[in-house]
């Protein structure tokens, strides 16, 4: 079991992800109840996979379980994956994956982009970093869900207004629940994200006092688009709740969900492909060489 297990590459749910998304794709053209089935098979099959390939680098990393930028994108994705599968189970006919798969095999691949070294370790790293890790993984995954609410809202909004029928075999939440969802998880990421940004000034804090990291200036392009969305998130979950009693507050709460998935996305891509010192090791001072025929 143990030899199966460790055979599980990032390529083999990868793909059932993306064949389960391309099932979800033929939905905008023809029904089939054979379909459904295959597509919740292969993301059962991706999200077995996904589980035990994260178990399996749980138990043979010898540092903290998942404690890299690689598993971290990993966890995220599976969160998501897991959440797509219960939602379609739930409701059949709502496209959920069509909206999530895209999102999941999107952190699959910055995962694979990232460094799968993990940060450097003591007991009070440990602590304060699994709390900044678990606060960025929830304002994250709550961007996610809310970014999505707020577009399926805009979507069916607009199929109303222009009193379009609805998309064959589709059948989306109520606005007034898809509403509801996109203003809670922009609070909840607000206070996720203003709470892992504190949480991280602290682990910065405890690693340059231990000698374990070097210091993280306010410029790095970690703190810069951290900080950056983590103000507009609490801007945006303060418009949302002075709009919420209004008549356009709906539409405002699902635009800025999905800007907020948007600046989710492009700090994303500003932490893979960007350099920064952010979980370095300390510089190991340079000795000089001794001179020649000089004693070693």
């Amino acid at each position: 079991m143990a030899d199966f297990i460790s055979r599980i590459s990032v390529v083999c749910f990868a793909a059932s992800y993306a064949v389960a998304l391309g099932f979800e794709v033929t939905r905008l053209w023809f029904r089939s109840g054979v379909r459904g089935v295959t597509m919740v098979g292969f993301a059962t099959a991706g999200l077995l996979a996904h589980t035990l390939y994260l178990f399996w680098r749980a138990a043979t990393v010898t540092a903290l379980p998942l404690s890299s930028a690689f598993d971290w994108y990993l966890l995220a994705a599976w969160l998501l994956a897991a959440g797509s599968l219960w939602m379609t189970l739930s409701n059949p006919r709502t496209p959920v994956g069509l909206f999530v798969l895209p999102v999941v095999l999107g952190l699959i691949g910055a995962a694979e982009l990232s460094s799968r070294e993990p940060f450097p370790q003591s007991p009070a790293t440990q602590t304060w970093g699994v709390i900044h890790g678990s606060f960025n993984l929830a304002m994250s995954v709550s961007i996610v869900l809310g970014g999505l609410a707020g577009g399926m809202w805009l979507i069916q909004a607009g199929r109303l207004a222009r009193k379009q029928a609805p998309l064959q075999g589709f059948r989306m939440p109520s606005l007034e629940k898809m509403s509801l969802w996109a203003s809670r998880m922009v609070v909840i990421a607000a206070c996720a994200g203003g709470s892992g940004f504190l949480s991280g000034m602290i682990l910065n804090a405890v690693n340059r006092r231990r000698g374990l990291l070097e210091t993280v200036p306010w410029n790095d392009p970690v703190v810069l688009r951290m900080g950056t969305l983590v103000v507009w998130l609490i801007i945006a979950a303060a418009i949302s709740r002075l709009f919420s009693h209004r008549p356009e507050g709906r539409r405002v709460t699902a635009v800025l969900s999905l800007v907020s998935l948007v600046m989710l996305t492009a700090s994303i891509l500003w932490g893979v492909l960007g350099t920064t010192q952010h979980g370095m090791p300390p510089r190991q001072p340079v000795v000089a060489a001794p001179p020649a025929g000089g004693a070693a």
